[in-house]
């Protein structure tokens, strides 16, 4: 087959090229004219605390939320197991999260560049930029399509992370980065195995399962995308007929391969998400029935009933229960109540009553088409109960004329196209998750293509499960937990349009649009059958 490169230049070189121009780009979109992150909610101290540093507040501010600060300092007799920051005692269960390995990282960097503090997550804004140019120019490199598609492909993808719900989670106290690393490298994965040859599968496998690995680690939410992985990597172990004998040890050790990496994958994915207390597990069951339940019912009162909680929860639809005074929440009804709630009850409650459903999917989905970050709060409402506000997290650093909670609005082209969506529901989300798929499927124009059926059909996979288990698992800071789902929708449609493109140009192109990113092999050494 003809090479399509569109110079002399080897693919290795211009996927290196691709790469650190995506990194640059990327580090120009996070620090010019200056940084750009995602200030603290008071939760970033659940990942911090593993190093033992806090954030440095400087003298009269009352509100991490308005700033984005960058300085850490090691604290002495600071850790996961006993901690405050200053009258606001901080949740018992500390958050475990692949994401440590990038903030080590960073702390390395810090030192590396003399900067202050600690750990100054300028650095980590770095190695985050560093690591997703890198899963860029590995997209290039093994993407099976010609040049012009692949630099639109990568391009695409560099657009939708500068997006500002994306790419500020690099400088922020937060793991949501981690998921999006993560999940690029994912798309690698899946690529290579859906290249050809035994090696290239055999990466595949290896990228897919380590990334995977990443990413499952990233977020607790994270953690249901296992499956839907674990499926594309036993694909390639699929029985063969037994005509095909010749194959066969090649094929068995293939599939151990694949049960191996899936083993890792679980048990790895199981032994760092499963960290949740029970008192944890109790609040947020009863966040989501406060918060996303009751303003769904026509007889919150009977809701309540039904799970055993108190009627003076009804005075705080639309709130978590920590809005109450103290009293109730210490009072014996109330402890009865978190004391038998659990996810198996909540999910008996939806099997009795099916219809509640469906308004629970719609108030969530609104979370949805507006994802920028939020801080869960309780404020005076009306009759004296307290009702739950939602401000904003700012994305810019303090300075002398900087105003509190501003937000980065310069490139935000997936925020505001989902703002235009706002009061779509549930349907609309669905909507978004079925045009790509349903392209992908009339468009399919090659065996040689059908990876980005793959691709597409991961990623809408693990948009649906995190946005479920986000809908599901606590209802409050639920736009901060859909981040995620949204990367994975906007990604799903960047690849259906690539492909829509590629299948709508084929007629005028003059030579084949597959190309080998390695040197051609003889027909003999060619696979037989693709993975996926």
């Amino acid at each position: 087959m003809r090479n399509l490169r569109p110079s002399r230049l080897s693919a290795n070189a211009i996927a290196a090229a691709v790469g650190t121009g995506s990194a640059v780009l990327l580090l120009l979109r996070l620090f010019v004219p200056r940084p750009v992150g995602v200030a603290d909610n008071y939760d970033g101290v659940r990942l911090m605390c593993h190093l033992g540093i806090d954030v440095r507040v400087p003298p009269g501010t009352s509100r991490l939320r308005d700033y984005v600060y960058v300085r850490y300092d090691h604290l002495a007799h600071f850790s996961c197991q006993r901690h405050a920051l200053g009258s606001i005692k901080l949740p018992d269960v500390p958050y475990r999260s692949s994401q440590l390995l990038v903030l080590y990282a960073g702390r390395a960097l810090t030192r590396l560049l003399g900067l202050p503090g600690y750990l100054d997550l300028r650095a980590v804004g770095v190695i985050c930029c560093m690591l997703i140019g890198a899963a860029v120019g590995l997209l290039y490199r093994f993407a099976r399509m010609r040049h012009r598609y692949r630099m639109l492909l990568c391009g695409a993808v560099v657009l939708v992370v500068a997006d500002t719900v994306f790419i500020d989670y690099a400088i922020s106290p937060f793991s949501e980065i981690a998921s999006i690393i993560g999940v690029l490298y994912v798309v690698v994965g899946l690529v290579l195995l859906a290249g050809p040859g035994r090696r290239a599968r055999l990466a595949g496998v290896a990228l897919t399962g380590v990334s995977g690995l990443f990413f499952a680690t990233a977020k607790t939410q994270n953690f249901p995308a296992v499956l839907p992985l674990a499926v594309l990597l036993l694909a390639p172990a699929l029985p063969v007929p037994v005509a095909r004998l010749r194959t066969v040890d090649r094929r068995l050790r293939h599939r151990l391969t694949g049960l191996v990496t899936v083993a890792v994958l679980v048990v790895g994915a199981v032994a760092v998400s499963g960290n949740e207390d029970r008192r944890t597990a109790q609040l947020t069951g009863a966040n989501f029935v406060t918060v996303t339940l009751l303003p769904t019912s026509a007889h919150p009162q009977a809701d309540l009933a039904e799970f055993g909680a108190p009627a003076w929860l009804a005075d705080y639809a639309g709130a978590p229960p920590w809005c109450a005074p103290s009293a109730l929440q210490n009072g014996a009804a109330y402890q009865r109540f978190t004391k038998t709630l659990s996810h198996r009850r909540i999910l008996g409650f939806f099997v009795e009553h099916p219809g509640r459903l469906l308004p629970v999917l719609d108030r969530v989905a609104e979370y949805f088409y507006q994802p920028r970050p939020t801080s869960t709060l309780c404020a005076p409402g009306p009759h004296g109960a307290q009702v739950m506000v939602l401000p904003h997290l700012a994305n810019y650093t303090r300075s002398a004329h900087t105003p509190r909670g501003v937000l980065d609005r310069r490139w935000a082209p997936v925020t505001e196209a989902l703002g235009l969506l706002r009061g779509g529901g549930m349907a609309t989300l669905v909507l978004l998750w079925l045009l790509p798929a349903g392209a992908v499927a009339l468009c399919r124009r090659r065996r040689a293509l059908r990876g980005v059926g793959a691709v597409v059909g991961l990623l809408l996979a693990v948009a649906v499960t995190q946005f479920g288990a986000s809908a599901f698992a606590d209802g409050i800071d639920t736009a901060k937990h859909l981040d995620l789902a949204v990367f994975a929708t906007a990604l799903a449609w960047v690849f259906a349009a690539v492909e829509v493109v590629a299948a709508l140009t084929r007629g005028r192109a003059s030579a084949p649009s597959v190309e080998i990113p390695r040197a051609s092999r003889p027909a003999a050494e060619m696979p037989e059958s693709e993975p996926v």
